[in-house]
């Protein structure tokens, strides 16, 4: 419980910091709405002229309305800042307080995504409205609950995820370099700029399996599709291999953390 107490503090905290940047953050979430409305557009004209994608357009209409309220709600940009932290020193002053960094860190998450998401609601909303005709979501509330459980899976991978590449800091002096490979294969593979359904079929059996599917794309498919038992084993799976792999490189970094005050 007092977990939780000071939890909520700091996401009021960070409410507050937050809304000093609600213009940022409104033009933020303007990017992550019109890419995919880019990409909608030439998939409903390539469709006007002709071509079959494997999948049907309302399917394809709807993931690209709703790719960017998911893109945000799953992505987690600790790595840099826990990185600087790690690399100036400034982890000796959290090292002594009675809260954890990774509680700070995870407050500034899940703030910044409140505020994120009463900007980002109105404009998926308002291109849901334009392409009306083809936008399909379930009304069973049993596919939404699926939706949130895979959808909290997907965040927690990709918080977890940021913790490792942060902590490698604990041995390298930059690793920037990580988080920009990181950002480019997972924009790829999880289906935030191109849904996984239109890759060639050679890649199927790949793209299944591998991780970066289920912290964008999986959430969708459990809300659009039908995705099999398999599947959420397969995310609980990465879910917990990620987070055994943060909780290792944290603790054996620390071993190693020397800092001012440490």
């Amino acid at each position: 419980m007092r977990t939780v107490r000071i939890l909520r503090v700091l996401i009021a905290r960070e409410l507050t910091t937050t809304l000093t940047y609600r213009w940022w953050l409104l033009f933020l979430q303007l990017a992550t709405v019109i890419a995919p409305a880019i990409s909608l557009l030439v998939w409903r004209g390539a469709i006007a002229q002709g071509a079959t994608p494997p999948v049907t357009e309302s399917f394809l209409t709807t993931y690209l309305v709703m790719v960017g309220l998911v893109v945000m709600l799953t992505a987690s940009w600790t790595s840099g800042f826990m990185a600087d932290s790690i690399r100036l020193g400034k982890l000796s002053s959290w090292l002594v307080r009675p809260c954890s960094t990774h509680l700070a860190n995870l407050a500034n998450n899940l703030g910044e995504k409140l505020i994120k998401l009463l900007l980002a609601v109105p404009l998926a909303a308002g291109l849901g409205i334009i392409f009306r005709d083809q936008v399909k979501l379930p009304s069973s509330p049993g596919r939404w609950l699926a939706f949130v459980v895979a959808l909290t899976l997907a965040g927690g991978m990709a918080y977890t995820l940021d913790v490792v590449i942060g902590s490698l800091a604990f041995w390298f002096e930059d690793v920037s370099a990580v988080n920009r490979l990181r950002f480019l294969v997972s924009g790829l593979l999880s289906g935030a700029l191109i849904p996984l359904a239109l890759f060639p079929p050679v890649f199927a059996g790949f793209l299944a399996v591998q991780p970066f599917r289920f912290m964008v794309s999986f959430p969708l498919e459990v809300l659009l599709g039908h995705p099999t038992a398999a599947s959420f084993g397969w995310q609980a799976g990465w879910s917990a291999t990620f987070l055994g792999a943060a909780i290792l490189t944290w603790r054996l970094g620390l071993r190693s953390y020397q800092g001012a005050g440490a």
